[in-house]
């Protein structure tokens, strides 16, 4: 970040501060912080997208996170209903019956995971959020990771 945007992010968040400050003090440092955030708003609008989140994420940390933790409760919610959805109504492995969140995931059926992976469906909510806009395709089924390692091992799929 720019030298002039880091001071100006400092003075930023000393103006949060409004410990043991009289209601009319509160209300000058606020009217300050808003001016001061829309100055540095300006001064980062051509920048990068992420560099513009790392400015807010800095500028705000509570906020940015319980973004964090809401996203990643969401995302657990979501891989839950794709996992049910794969393990035929239930949330577990269709093979073994582990029901351990953690220990679950998709499988190929048909293998050919790794190929799919190398596009753009890398990350694993990205892949849950694409076999749910496909409207659920076959060919996918839930198992822990043990069986898919097994399957893998045992159908050839390792090398």
């Amino acid at each position: 970040m720019k030298k002039e945007l880091e001071e100006m992010l400092k003075a930023y968040k000393q103006l949060i501060e409004t410990v043991g400050v009289s209601s009319a003090e509160r209300v000058a440092l606020y009217m300050q912080r808003r001016d001061l955030w829309q100055q540095i708003l300006q001064i980062s609008e051509d920048s990068p997208k992420a560099l513009q989140m790392k400015i807010y994420r800095s500028a705000h940390p509570e906020k940015a996170f319980a973004q964090l933790l809401h996203q990643r409760d969401k995302n657990r919610e979501f891989k839950v209903e794709v996992l049910t959805h794969y393990g035929n109504g239930k949330l577990a492995c269709v093979q073994c019956g582990e029901d351990r969140v953690a220990c679950l995931s998709i499988d190929h059926i048909e293998g050919g995971g790794n190929k799919q992976r190398k596009g753009k469906l890398r990350a694993s909510t990205a892949f849950y959020r694409w076999l749910k806009r496909e409207g659920y395709p076959k060919g996918y089924q839930t198992l822990c990771m043990n069986c898919q390692f097994i399957k893998r091992f045992d159908q050839g799929e390792h090398n």
